[in-house]
């Protein structure tokens, strides 16, 4: 079932099951070089990807990244 809400002030299609669940399957929330507080030492291809979805109002988790490092083994569920 797809549902329509407001995410950032855009209104946006997504697939219910999915909606608000793509720290889950990101890997970006898991590695060492993702620090989206700190725009200047974030890892460069998830600061284009964030500008990517700001710009077009979307989300792109993702799954596949040749730069990934497990940051702390012990994950935080978020």
């Amino acid at each position: 079932m797809i549902e329509r809400y407001e995410h950032h002030g855009a209104m946006v299609a997504v697939e219910s099951k999915y909606k608000g669940k793509h720290k889950k399957f990101c890997l970006c929330y898991r590695c060492l070089w993702f620090d989206p507080e700190d725009r200047e030492s974030n890892c460069p291809i998830a600061n284009e990807l964030y500008q990517f979805d700001v710009e077009h109002d979307t989300v792109t988790p993702v799954m596949e990244c040749p730069r990934f490092e497990e940051s702390n083994p012990v994950f935080k569920e978020v």
